[in-house]
C-alpha cells in the first residue's frame, strides 16, 4: 500500500513537472534563436556601412559557403552545418515581397531591405511561436501567436 502511494505521488510529481520543463527548454530554444537573429540584423547593419547595401548570402556576412540558409546549434553558435541544429535561419532578399511565414511584420517591402527568419528544425518544433522573424525595419514577427509573447524578454 504504501509502494502504491510514493508511485501515485511520484507520478503526479511528474505530471507537472515535465510540461514545466519542455516549456522551459522551449523558451530556452527560442532565445538562442532570437539572439541569433540580433545577431545576424547587426551583422547586416555593419555590411550595409561599408558596402551600401545588405548582404544578400550568409557567405557575405562571413561564413563560409554560400547561399541563405545557416542553422543555430544547441550552443548558440551560427554555423552552415545543420549539426546540433535547434533553428533553421533563412536570410530572405525584401524585393520579393511579404514573407508569407511572418505576414505580421507588415511594411513595404524595399530592393534595400531584408527580413530574417527562424524556423525549428523538426525535433525541437516550437509549438507556441513557430517560426520567428525579424526586418531590416526593426519589425518582428512570428508565425503562429502574437509578438508579445514571442519577443518578449524572459
Amino acid at each position: 500500500m504504501e509502494l502504491m502511494i510514493a508511485v501515485a505521488i511520484i507520478a503526479i510529481l511528474a505530471a507537472i513537472a515535465l510540461p514545466s520543463y519542455r516549456e522551459y527548454v522551449m523558451r530556452t530554444n527560442r532565445t538562442v534563436a532570437k539572439v541569433a537573429l540580433q545577431t545576424l540584423a547587426a551583422q547586416q547593419e555593419s555590411y550595409t556601412t561599408d558596402h551600401k547595401r545588405y548582404a544578400a548570402s550568409f557567405e557575405r556576412l562571413g561564413f563560409s559557403g554560400s547561399g541563405t540558409t545557416a542553422y543555430v546549434t544547441t550552443d548558440g553558435s551560427i554555423s552552415r552545418s545543420s549539426t546540433n541544429a535547434l533553428y533553421s535561419l533563412q536570410l530572405h532578399d525584401d524585393s520579393s515581397g511579404t514573407l508569407a511565414s511572418c505576414a505580421s511584420l507588415g511594411g513595404t517591402p524595399t530592393a534595400n531591405s531584408y527580413r530574417l527568419s527562424a524556423t525549428p528544425v523538426a525535433a525541437k518544433t516550437d509549438t507556441r511561436c513557430g517560426t520567428l522573424c525579424m526586418s531590416s525595419t526593426g519589425g518582428r514577427g512570428a508565425s503562429i501567436s502574437g509578438t508579445e509573447i514571442c519577443w518578449r524578454r524572459g
